[in-house]
């Protein structure tokens, strides 16, 4: 399986450069798989319509992220770039579904969209302010093809869990992490050379996987305003350290990570 990664939005957060510099520019990491003629997404970052109209992600999103709306970092336009037909792109993995991550759905209407159940329920039956806050009704309004999971269809994988995808080639798993959201996962993908897990936002800075080391001041304040259930977030974490020596792990919005795998620095 061929792995391309993208990054499909760049942010700004306002207030980062003081209290969170690990992040005072984000990226929106997402993997395009290529499989024998198949294309699958693993997130798609804004799409073609936030880039057009940023209210969609909500007026405090908008003005909190303070994103880089650039058509060119769409995952259409990059899987274009790649020389493909975004039509092609039959089937999309949602590590969660807040603004960041599945804002580009839309501009893959007859893509089949594989997500936990619980993490369908809150993004379209949201039970709280935040969540209300977090997901915006705009990214779901085209009818998404949903096909959904259940974290007892999971079977043992390392101190995790790993749930085969229906129709999907093997060697792709969602990997439950909740924490961040009700129904937050990653995404193993078999590489042929081992495993890469997209760990959504699991983490966001490799410091954070270090034995001893933990997060960083700033990034552990703001994991504690963005998750919905930070004991069960940071109880992911201790899991994740165990696969280190394993699995290649990367975050949605790691900066360094972005470096690594694009060969540049952020704007």
């Amino acid at each position: 399986m061929k792995v391309h990664f993208l990054n499909c939005g760049l942010m700004h957060p306002r207030l980062a450069p003081v209290f969170v510099p690990h992040l005072e520019r984000v990226p929106c990491l997402c993997l395009l798989l290529e499989d024998e003629g198949r294309l699958v997404l693993v997130d798609t970052g804004f799409g073609t319509l936030d880039v057009a109209d940023p209210l969609r992600l909500g007026r405090f999103g908008a003005c909190l992220l303070n994103p880089r709306m650039e058509p060119g970092l769409t995952a259409r336009e990059q899987v274009k770039r790649l020389g493909f037909d975004p039509g092609e792109v039959g089937d999309i993995i949602c590590t969660h579904l807040d603004r960041d991550h599945a804002g580009g759905l839309s501009d893959f209407p007859h893509a089949r969209v594989h997500v936990l159940k619980e993490e369908r329920e809150a993004a379209l039956s949201p039970g709280t302010p935040r969540e209300r806050e977090r997901y915006r009704p705009c990214h779901f309004a085209h009818g998404p093809l949903w096909e959904t999971y259940d974290e007892g269809e999971g079977e043992e994988w390392w101190d995790l869990k790993r749930i085969p995808l229906r129709g999907l080639p093997e060697g792709l798993f969602l990997v439950p992490l909740r924490g961040h959201t009700r129904g937050h996962c990653g995404v193993a993908v078999d590489t042929g050379e081992g495993w890469l897990l997209h760990c959504g936002d699991a983490f966001y800075v490799k410091e954070e996987l270090r034995e001893g080391s933990g997060a960083p001041l700033g990034v552990a304040g703001f994991r504690a305003v963005a998750h919905v259930n930070l004991p069960l977030a940071l109880y992911q974490l201790v899991k994740l350290r165990s696969l280190l020596d394993d699995v290649v792990l990367i975050a949605a919005h790691d900066q360094f990570e972005y470096r690594y795998r694009l060969g540049r620095p952020l704007d």
